[in-house]
């Protein structure tokens, strides 16, 4: 039975771990970001045109081919100017931050629904990393991508063990009633 709770324990440790390690080198991160999101999109438009073809005759064709080569090209770009690349994923992260924030102070000042206070302290803190991100470019673009990928992955890592333990705990339940 600790098939069940073990294995993706074990799972989120490493991944835990792995997220320490990025945080611990948020330049490689970073550049290993770019790296690997200019991959993922040539895959994904290499994928994207080949469904264009298969759909030529009862899809919208140049769509998906148009896609795809969108896709290639700016995968291709990344991957062939990572330092560029990692400018301008942190400009756009940086985007992300401030309007996301901006939109959720907003809004949590405008509804005033249960627990408004807690989006609104959010919209907040998103507004203040977005502009310091921004403020701190050229400087930023070898940290924040690299931060904020590290910390998804360690509080994945955490999600999965706690996942993990809720499961065994409810085994140990269901076992000694």
């Amino acid at each position: 039975m600790s098939g069940l709770w073990g294995g993706p324990f074990v799972m989120g440790l490493l991944i835990t771990l792995l997220g320490i390690v990025a945080l611990g080198a948020v330049v490689v991160t970073s550049v290993a970001s770019v790296i690997f999101f200019g991959s993922m999109l040539v895959v994904a438009g290499v994928f994207e045109i080949v469904h264009a073809f298969r759909v030529r005759k009862t899809g919208p064709f140049l769509m998906f081919l148009l896609g795809g080569v969108l896709s290639i090209v700016v995968g291709a770009m990344l991957l062939s100017r990572p330092g560029s690349g990692l400018v301008a994923m942190t400009l756009l992260l940086a985007g992300y931050f401030f309007a996301s924030g901006l939109f959720r102070g907003i809004t949590s000042l405008v509804d005033r629904y249960a627990g408004w206070g807690w989006d609104f302290a959010y919209g907040i803190v998103s507004v203040v990393l977005g502009v310091s991100i921004s403020t701190q470019m050229p400087a930023s673009t070898l940290w924040a991508l690299g931060l904020v990928v590290g910390v998804e992955i360690l509080s994945r890592g955490i999600s999965i063990m706690a996942g993990a333990l809720a499961v065994r705990g409810a085994m140990q339940r269901l076992a000694h009633p």
